[in-house]
Order: structure tokens, then sequence, then C-alpha cells
């Protein structure tokens, strides 16, 4: 019995996960449907692929609120370029482009002292007003077949998205967890200074978890868009609060230095499970933005709450 209960206390989110599936499909004869299951990967998918940069960057003790001003930026750029130099060059593009929004927080928060709140709010409104500029504030569909099959298309049932999104998962936990960088991430959310003493570049490291966070979030903006078939300067407006919530659902903890990569898509899974339920029920989407900001309210609170007692 005590080993149960060690287990639960370990995987209380995972527990939670599996509660919340069971539930619903009590509640709703449709949610665990074939097509359903599929729908909440495919929902999972977008943020997902984000929630694997945001993991670095918050167990890194920072925030990174302009993944969803990239996420939009990458997506309109795959799309626009593509007249002019081909798909795979535009998509390429769209990727240098999410990295050069990585850099310019990296600097402006490792190199400049800001903080990562302050930079990335700013940066979030420049490349969210970029993003209008260039698309006149329309959306943008692609003349691309192969684009949009890019988002939609499966492999023995299984969406490309899905796939992505799993092979980014493996490659990120490999190096958050087996590589000499990943091991520094923990240490500088842990104590910036101690990092700082033992020798760990510790600029070189905040900036790069912010290149790898705008990565991940302009590698879901293409996928996205190719999933519309369109890209838009308003996709994403509601991502940072989303996977910040699916994250630290997931138990990666605010203050930096705690959290996996695994957990997280547990966290992101719970939260896309919670919406495909809402959607279920047919609560209208305005309900469901309020419903997001509650849950990250109250989970910060519990967090808060935790280490209070353990102080």
């Amino acid at each position: 019995m005590t080993k149960v209960k060690k287990i639960i206390a370990e995987q209380k989110t995972l527990v939670f996960l599996l509660l919340l599936v069971i539930l619903m499909g009590i509640i709703s004869p449709f949610f665990l449907t074939g097509d359903n299951i599929v729908n909440v990967l495919v929902q999972s998918s977008i943020y997902g692929i984000m929630a694997c940069g945001m993991t670095f960057a918050i167990i890194g003790g920072d925030f990174d609120l302009s993944v969803g001003s990239t996420m939009a930026l990458s997506g309109l750029v795959a799309i626009l370029c593509e007249p002019y130099v081909g798909q795979v060059p535009a998509m390429l593009l769209a990727l240098l482009t999410a990295v050069a929004v990585g850099l310019v927080n990296g600097f402006l928060v490792a190199k400049c002292g800001i903080s990562s709140f302050i930079v990335t709010i700013g940066t979030s409104y420049i490349f969210k007003g970029i993003a209008l500029k260039i698309s006149s504030g329309d959306p943008i569909a692609s003349s691309n077949p192969w684009f949009g099959r890019l988002g939609n298309d499966k492999i023995l049932g299984i969406p490309y998205l899905v796939i992505i999104m799993v092979l980014l998962v493996l490659i990120t936990h490999y190096v958050l967890t087996a590589t000499r960088f990943g091991r520094n991430i923990y240490t500088i959310g842990g104590n910036m200074e101690v990092a700082h003493n033992s020798g760990i570049r510790t600029a070189f490291y905040k900036t790069s978890i912010f290149v790898l966070s705008a990565f991940t979030a302009g590698t879901a903006g293409i996928l996205n868009a190719s999933k519309l078939n369109t890209a838009s300067a308003v996709q994403g407006d509601n991502a940072a609060l989303s996977v910040i919530t699916g994250v630290v659902i997931g138990g990666t903890s605010l203050i930096g230095g705690v959290g996996s990569i695994g957990k997280s898509m547990i966290g992101i899974l719970i939260f896309s499970v919670i919406t495909n339920a809402l959607d279920l029920m047919g609560v209208f989407s305005y309900y469901q933005t309020g419903i997001r900001g509650l849950m990250l309210i109250v989970i910060i609170g519990m967090e808060a709450y935790a280490r209070y007692r353990e102080s």
C-alpha cells in the first residue's frame, strides 16, 4: 500500500490525467471515440511542440511570453515567401526568423539584464506588429497543396503533427536529461549565482533557451499554418498562456530548476483534454479563455502554498 501511495505521489499528474480521461468518458459518449482521441492528440501537438522549448525557459528561471507572436510571424513568413523561393526554403526562412526572435530576446535578457517578463512582453507586441504589417491584418492562404498536406496527412493513421511532436519530445528530453547542456540549465534555474561561480557561461545558456523556445514556437507556427492552410497575425494570441499553463500543470516550477519534458507533455495533454471536454459540452470559447486563466492562477497559488509549507 505504501508503494502505491509513493507511486501516486510521484506521478500525480499522470494519475490525474488518467482519472480525467475516465471521467470524461463517463460524462460524454463521444470523448473516447477514435476520432476524438486523434483530435485531442492533434490539439496537443501544436502546444506540445511549443512546450518543449518553454520547459527549457522555465527550468532556466525565465519566461517567454513572445511565443504566440513568434508562432504567427513564422507561419506568415512560410506562406508569404513560398511564391518567391519555394516551399522548403520558405519554411527554413520562417525558422530563421524565429531564431532571430530568440536571439533578440536572449540578448536583451542575458546581456542587458532586463527581466525576461518585460522583454518578451515587449517583443511580443513588436513582432505582432510586424506580422500585422506584412499581412495587412488579413489571413493569408497558401497556394501550395503540398504545404497543406504537411499539417493534415497521416502515416498509418497517425497525423504528421503528432509524429513531429513525439520526435521533438524525445530529442529535447534527451538534451535536458543526458547532456551537459541540460544539466547546466537546471543549475542556472536552481541558483544563478552558484552557476556563474561554477564557471558556467550563463549568458550563453540564457540566450540558448530563448533561441530554443523561439525555434519550437516557429516550428509550431509553420505546422499550424499548414494545418489550417492559412497564416494570420492573430494565430497564437493565447498560445503563451496555454503553453505556460500546460507546462506548470506538469510540475515545472515557475521559480526555475525543477521540471521535465515528459511531465510537461502530461500537463499539455491535461490542458487539451479539458479544452476538448469544454468543446464537447458546448462551452463558449470566451468562457474557456477565462477558465484557462483561472487554472493558471490556481496552479501558481498551489505551488506557492507548497513552497510555503516546505519553508
